[in-house]
């Protein structure tokens, strides 16, 4: 805006929103106006009301004005917000909204300001056509907290677009495995098996957490936690679990199972939109029943009638269990392809043996038995709360090979020992190396005794 002032030759000022003939003073006619514009915080701190045909009473000003939040830097809290806040209350004697939300700027992945001087300039343009727009969106969204800079890394944006390719795979696998059926109906709590009633579970807080995390405007943390779900529990362990049920012949099972995957990718989607609103738009064009646009859909609300406690304890023990039995498949250098034979032992041995389809498909158990008197000698045990798995080693390995290579890794250690030892106990290494060195050489023994340690159970368990 231009300043509305006019000058006469005597040095008078005449103020006028349009432009005078006469100065106001003493009425020459020979005025000319300030060169000059306004400060242009000015002309920003019009903003909440002038976009609304300001000074007009108009339909639009009288349904957004005031409103509810601004989002901006906290670098501009006085130059901007505070104008705005002002103008609001002069011209129209209500501030502009009720809430501010601020949040940091965006550094380079050293903390450094961007500019180009440096060559530390992530161009959103040329990242967005790389990774996508959405990646980029998420990352922007979700790597900071309010108020505090963010370090923006090029490998951040990286990983947001795998986790959208992630999104893009596990939903092809959910709408290919629904058929050419139209519509699906939840089982009610009670009907839902174990891992479909933990699942269903850790979705209902999902959505009560996100909804709670909005509220309070960490959107950050919201995102964060839709992502971790998606990827860590329902792409790594639902999905996997549900093709006992999808590949085989019990057509309720099938069908209950189809019915929870659409309802998790369905109501992620929802959550998920305000972070990448394209991959999540095209996703939800291909699902059944959806309504128009994902755009106006009703946004989620918890369901607390699905909370399961119980199917959380049990499942989180199961995912626990397979983790540590993997590992020790690992660790004795097991065929993965040999399925072996597990015995449970425990207060939740019964309810652990009764999920054995899920311990055969993700860590090729063949069948798990509840102790019963066995003897648990030469076995490798694998504990998680109050339940025990032994895996008879006489099934699973070569006890002889097992044993021979074993102590050759035990000889490699131990050398590897003494050599470290006797590096440390040299007063001349220890005094002239650099502290960083010797505190290395002191961690590499602390690893090396862990590891003869390990390997020395291991020889126990063989007998």
């Amino acid at each position: 805006h231009r300043i509305p002032a006019w000058y006469c030759p005597d040095g008078h000022i005449t103020v006028s929103r349009e432009t005078p003939t006469l100065c106001a003073t003493c009425g020459r006619t020979d005025l000319h106006q300030d060169e000059d514009v306004l400060d242009t915080w000015f002309s920003s701190g019009l903003w909440p009301f002038s976009t609304l045909g300001w000074s007009e009473q108009t339909p639009d000003l009288l349904r957004y004005y005031p409103t509810d939040v601004l989002e901006t830097g906290y670098d501009i809290l006085f130059f901007w917000v505070a104008r705005m806040i002002m103008s609001g209350l002069w011209f129209l004697d209500q501030i502009p909204f009720h809430t501010v939300y601020l949040h940091g700027l965006v550094r380079d992945e050293h903390g450094e300001k961007m500019s180009k001087t440096k060559g530390n300039v992530i161009d959103p343009l040329i990242v967005m056509d790389k990774y996508s727009t959405d990646a980029l969106r998420f990352t922007l969204l979700t790597g900071g907290s309010p108020g505090n800079d963010m370090n923006l890394a090029e490998s951040q944006i990286e990983y947001n677009r795998n986790f959208g390719n992630k999104l893009w795979q596990m939903s092809r696998f959910v709408i290919t495995n629904l058929g050419d059926q139209s519509s699906f109906s939840l089982p009610s709590p009670e009907k839902l098996d174990a891992p479909s009633a933990w699942i269903m579970s850790r979705l209902n807080t999902l959505v009560s957490n996100v909804n709670r995390l909005y509220d309070s405007h960490q959107f950050g943390e919201g995102g964060r936690q839709i992502r971790e779900f998606l990827w860590d529990e329902f792409a790594d362990w639902y999905v996997e679990i549900s093709k006992n049920a999808l590949y085989g012949t019990d057509q309720d099972a099938k069908q209950d199972t189809r019915a929870v995957l659409l309802t998790v990718i369905d109501t992620c989607l929802r959550l998920l939109h305000p972070y990448m609103p394209f991959i999540t738009e095209e996703i939800w064009s291909y699902l059944p029943n959806r309504e128009s646009a994902l755009i106006i859909a009703a946004f989620p609300q918890p369901d607390s009638r699905y909370l399961n406690e119980g199917a959380t304890v049990i499942m989180d023990q199961v995912r626990d269990l397979i983790v540590k039995l993997r590992n020790t498949r690992v660790t004795y250098n097991v065929d993965p392809a040999k399925r072996i034979q597990a015995i449970a032992e425990g207060e939740s041995a019964p309810r652990i043996a009764a999920l054995a389809p899920i311990f055969s498909r993700l860590c090729n158990i063949e069948s798990i038995s509840i102790l019963n008197g066995d003897s648990t000698a030469q076995a490798a045990a694998v504990v998680s709360g109050d339940a025990t798995l032994y895996l008879p080693l006489a099934g699973m390995v070569d006890l002889s090979a097992e044993r021979e290579r074993l102590s050759k890794e035990l000889g490699t250690i131990s050398a590897q020992i003494d050599k470290t030892e006797k590096n440390l106990s040299n007063e001349q290494f220890v005094s002239r190396a650099k502290p960083e060195v010797v505190e290395k050489e002191r961690a590499k023994l602390a690893d090396l005794k862990q590891a003869q340690q390990s390997v020395r159970e291991r020889l126990a368990a063989l007998g």
